[in-house]
């Protein structure tokens, strides 16, 4: 029997979130439920059966809990994704801590919707007054820029900077049907 290359099609990914940034909460968790309470389909009953489970499996509430109305829908994420494994279709599972026992899965199993190029230039051949970045190769505006970061779970462009502190070269992975550019 001849023997056939296939390309392996992985149907399920985990995205794995820290709970913090430079020793600080970064409410990523909320983030990501505030954006999936606000989108389609009544989601109440299963935030409240996620949140009961990670308070029985450590005992605590997520780290902005009592203030989740103050902070802005985090919508999709960044990851540097080298061997582009990300594609529109496959299911996304979230989870903190990948891969030790205390793995969590904080939200029902999401479909992914769209993937982007993004890309973070240092260089000031673009930009003299600090990084130029690019989405699915086009220069991104101030206004657009405002947007990614906030979407992407950052408060501020600043923010974002701080975090993104070198070239980067990755893919925005959507898990809400938002695009950019």
């Amino acid at each position: 029997m001849p023997h056939h290359n296939t390309i392996q099609h992985i149907d399920n990914m985990k995205l794995s979130f820290g709970t913090e940034v430079n020793h600080q909460p970064n409410y990523f968790l909320e983030k990501i439920w505030k954006g999936l309470l606000q989108g389609p389909g009544n989601l109440e009953e299963s935030y409240q059966n996620y949140q009961r489970r990670y308070l029985e499996k450590f005992g605590k509430c997520w780290d902005g809990d009592t203030f989740g109305e103050f902070l802005e829908p985090k919508l999709h994420t960044i990851r540097r994704d080298i061997a582009n494994e990300w594609i529109a279709g496959m299911d996304i599972q979230l989870v903190v801590n990948i891969k030790t026992p205390d793995e969590f899965q904080f939200a029902p199993t999401l479909k992914c919707q769209s993937v982007q190029r993004i890309q973070i230039d240092y260089s000031n051949l673009i930009n003299d007054d600090g990084p130029a970045v690019f989405i699915d190769y086009e220069l991104v505006d101030r206004e657009t820029l405002v947007r990614l970061a906030i979407n992407d779970g950052f408060p501020t462009i600043s923010d974002f900077f701080f975090y993104f502190n070198e070239e980067f070269t990755g893919n925005l992975i959507h898990w809400t049907p938002i695009r950019y550019t």
